[in-house]
């Protein structure tokens, strides 16, 4: 991953894959709902047997993945300084996650900054930048 800031147009530009992998996330979740759904539409003539039910367990984490990928998480490449508001660190488990937090409300994951250098790195950047850490 690369993070660059571009000074003239005052956007940050990053350059990685998470447009792919969210789109595929959204195709393989829209897949699962329907899918479900097909196997769900006749449960009032054959009642609610294991199978189903597991069906409805998947319809409905699908679901919630879909709405999460749509509505709180953003992919864009070039994204422009004043919508972000801050920079976001979180750890779970193990690994610390790198986040950046839009005005929209939606946040920008930056999965490939793994390393305390990078993390550095990508801190000073945004300091000089004027975005809060």
């Amino acid at each position: 991953m690369k993070i660059k800031y571009n000074e003239a147009e005052k956007i940050i530009e990053i350059q990685d894959k998470l447009n792919g992998h969210y789109f595929i996330l959204k195709f393989l979740m829209i897949l699962n709902l329907t899918t479900a759904l097909y196997i769900l539409h006749d449960i009032h003539k054959t009642g609610l047997g294991v199978i189903k039910m597991i069906w409805v367990f998947v319809g409905t984490v699908s679901l919630i993945v879909l709405y999460f990928l749509i509505f709180k998480k953003s992919t864009p490449n070039k994204i422009p300084i004043e919508k972000i508001d801050h920079l976001k660190q979180r750890t779970i488990f193990v690994r610390k996650i790198i986040s950046l937090e839009l005005n929209n409300g939606k946040s920008r994951d930056l999965n490939e900054i793994k390393t305390k250098t990078q993390i550095k790195e990508l801190k000073e950047m945004f300091s000089e930048i004027g975005i809060a850490n």
